[in-house]
């Protein structure tokens, strides 16, 4: 992690940014407009493999490599229940569910997504593969018939969802009896609301940072929302520490933006707000998840439904 303590990380911060104003975008709908503003920083600073989620380094050194590990998840839960029907929410530029397609060609794959722009790229991609398609979607009110579905994953995605409990119900809805739902995502860990305000405001800069505006859901709570629709929880699995060369990577990154006060004030001014808003959760992110001692926590989900 940065040698910079947190204090001195939230002061650059506040030196570049109006940290209130920034706030401000809590419970706006801003989830389109910020992959849309962002596609430019994702595909040059994130991944050049049009990927929009956190690598799994579980050795602790960062690699690209590791962009594949929620997908190799999947794809071993798609091979334990002979899945042949497959839904990506959140589905982005198609990374997972193309790579998945040519693991499994007997297997039909179809991903959704809120972003225009994403789904645009994704088809692309998929123009090669008979067993995958991709359309503009909303995971709180899918497209899709009852019980259309074997497995459905959700990769990153998750947090977005204006109500855990409606989103879920959907999900369980196309999903079949006996069928499972994989999630990656972040959560807040216990006692937030204990921690101090500047780990608080840290944690919400971070949030509002990555367009997850309602902030993330409490573990306990989305877990009890899953319960509640009819999803029996069969694998749960802190995956904080596997994140972490990732986020010190980025956090490199935008300490060359934040290295001259003067320069990032510019810079702001001419890039799109989504856009140069990425170095806030960039600087910060390590601080958020820190293993065993952050308030936020990154972790694998997997439910198989219930009837």
């Amino acid at each position: 992690m940065s040698n910079l303590s947190l204090t001195e990380a939230l002061s650059k911060v506040r030196q570049v940014f109006n940290v209130n104003r920034v706030l401000q975008d809590f419970s706006r709908d801003i989830t389109v407009p910020y992959y849309t503003q962002s596609e430019y920083g994702y595909s040059k600073f994130h991944s050049q493999r049009d990927c929009v989620h956190l690598a799994l380094n579980e050795d602790g050194i960062f690699s690209e490599e590791g962009y594949y590990g929620q997908p190799r998840t999947v794809s071993t839960q798609i091979q334990a229940i002979g899945a042949r029907q497959v839904l990506e929410l959140g589905s982005g530029k198609g990374f997972n569910s193309s790579f998945l397609a040519q693991e499994h060609p007997e297997v039909q794959f179809q991903g959704v997504d809120l972003t225009p722009l994403h789904v645009s790229i994704a088809n692309k991609k998929a123009a090669s593969l008979s067993n995958l398609t991709f359309q503009v979607g909303d995971f709180n009110q899918l497209p899709f018939p009852n019980q259309s579905f074997d497995l459905i994953f959700g990769v990153d995605c998750l947090c977005h969802a204006k109500e855990a409990k409606i989103a879920l119900a959907e999900i369980r809805r196309v999903l079949k009896p006996g069928g499972r739902l994989v999630v990656f995502d972040g959560y807040r860990e216990p006692g937030f609301d204990q921690r101090s305000e500047e780990i608080q405001v840290t944690t919400q800069l971070v949030e509002v940072s990555m367009a997850v505006v309602n902030g993330f859901d409490p573990l306990e709570d989305w877990l009890d929302a899953a319960e509640t629709v009819g999803l029996n929880l069969v694998e749960k699995r802190d995956l904080s520490f596997a994140i972490m060369p990732n986020l010190i990577n980025l956090q490199r990154l935008s300490q060359r933006y934040f290295r001259l006060i003067w320069r990032a004030k510019v810079i702001k001014w001419f890039l799109p707000k989504y856009l140069v808003g990425n170095a806030i959760a960039g600087l910060l992110m390590p601080y958020a998840f820190a293993v065993d001692s952050g308030p936020l926590g990154y972790y694998l989900l997997i439910f198989e439904r219930i009837d």
